[in-house]
């Protein structure tokens, strides 16, 4: 019969040269893009994420706004928005873009912000007036 010792004494070895398991670090710091972001999903409008924010840097908070307009315009890019836009014949083609600009701008949190608008007009060419 083959004795277990050795085999023991290999697992014990290998357990000891492994050493403690590292514990997880949490990240030093909080991204304020990403509580923007889970706010704004869980339902509050812009004005309720900025009143949140009152006591943050408006600096980072501008920071955060610039970050979070670029990413509408590369979403609404993605989506392929502008050759909709331009390829819409009737109003239910531009209602259709119109949405999909609000629902972009509603997951951003960015409903009141009118430098977003700015951009989709002057980056997209889209006028969006009644947003």
């Amino acid at each position: 019969m083959i004795s277990k010792w050795p085999f023991w004494l290999l697992i014990s070895l290998l357990l000891f040269l492994a050493g403690p398991a590292p514990m997880a670090q949490s990240p030093s710091s909080v991204s304020l893009y990403s509580i923007w972001i889970k706010l704004s999903l869980r339902g509050m409008n812009q004005g309720e994420i900025e009143s949140l924010m009152r006591n943050m840097a408006p600096k980072s908070i501008g920071q955060v706004k610039k970050r979070l307009r670029d990413t509408v315009i590369f979403n609404l890019m993605a989506k392929k928005i502008p050759e909709r836009f331009r390829a819409s014949r009737d109003s239910d083609d531009l209602k259709s873009v119109l949405i999909s600009i609000e629902t972009e701008l509603r997951f951003a949190g960015l409903q009141n912000d009118e430098d977003v608008k700015q951009m989709i007009k002057n980056k997209l060419g889209i006028p969006i007036n009644r947003l």
